[in-house]
């Protein structure tokens, strides 16, 4: 048999938080560049790929979430599509594997809109996937992209995203509806978390004494910026308040020991935080995370082994 000729488990996966099912789709991968970090050289990028056994090409993981509660379904993100890579774009067709197809959503939340979130709303033919969707997004992140004369037009750095987002959301424009703050779906709660873009949002979900909290892009390489959380990327648009909220999200998720998921995080995108040192750690989900709640609470208490 070829390498070609494998086939794989399809790539979703579904837990429960409370009453509220969610299932981690994965879009597949994008390929990055060792320069893409910035404030941590690429030689100690390198370093830290060698130690935890990476390729040393960089790829980028990119899931999607999918939440169904009360009788609704929203989708978290819509990934590449058939627009940005050929390793990317895997979507619908895990989706699929899951029992969810794109008519079954009612609400597209967007922790922000960077063109491997949004790419998934056209299809080839760069027609409208979800005709039908509400689609909610922060106003801020609206408002940086979409407005009449956006600020992201304005940023050297940015500029070239700008005119694949507007893009891709024109067709859509009819259906969006912002918020600032508060319930966003049922039992979602919007969670600000400003610097990879400056509307750039997570979602908490709670049910029944259970959180989750998907945290969008705060991290890109968990294996450098774990390690490194003031390692920022060269895609953010403003990479010290990127670098000051990943500090803070993974200082309170390290201390709460709640379970977070994230775009990029390694599929299943599902980990608990602990810290290491100065640093932090992943503490993969499902493997090991009621030792990482013992973990935290002993650090907490000061009788962590």
């Amino acid at each position: 048999m070829s390498r070609n000729e494998f086939s794989q488990v399809p790539g979703y996966y579904r837990l429960l938080v409370g009453d509220i099912e969610v299932i981690c789709v994965n879009d597949g991968s994008l390929s990055s560049d060792i320069n893409a970090v910035t404030g941590v050289s690429p030689e100690e990028c390198r370093k830290l790929f060698a130690e935890s056994f990476f390729p040393e090409e960089p790829r980028c993981t990119t899931n999607v979430f999918i939440i169904r509660s009360q009788g609704r379904t929203a989708l978290v993100d819509a990934g590449g599509g058939p627009h940005l890579d050929t390793t990317a774009g895997k979507l619908f067709e895990n989706a699929a594997a899951a029992g969810v197809s794109p008519k079954d959503i009612d609400t597209i939340l967007f922790t922000h809109i960077h063109p491997d979130h949004v790419s998934g709303l056209l299809d080839a033919d760069e027609g409208r996937v979800f005709p039908h969707v509400k689609i909610r997004m922060a106003r801020s992140e609206q408002l940086f992209w979409l407005s009449d004369e956006p600020a992201s037009k304005e940023i050297e750095h940015v500029r070239h995203e700008a005119e694949h987002v507007i893009r891709f959301l024109t067709p859509y424009a009819n259906q969006i509806e912002p918020f600032v703050e508060g319930e966003v779906f049922p039992g979602v709660t919007a969670v600000p978390l400003p610097g990879h873009t400056p509307g750039h949002t997570g979602y908490l979900i709670k049910s029944n004494g259970d959180e989750l909290l998907i945290w969008g892009d705060v991290v890109h390489w968990p294996i450098v910026q774990f390690r490194r959380p003031d390692a920022a990327m060269s895609y953010d648009v403003d990479p010290l308040q990127a670098a000051a909220t990943r500090r803070q999200v993974l200082e309170e998720t390290a201390s709460s020991g709640r379970l977070v998921a994230g775009m990029h995080l390694f599929f299943p995108g599902l980990t608990r935080v602990r810290r290491d040192g100065d640093a932090f750690a992943m503490v993969p989900y499902p493997w090991g995370h009621a030792d990482a709640i013992r973990s935290v609470q002993g650090q907490e208490t000061g009788t962590g082994k």
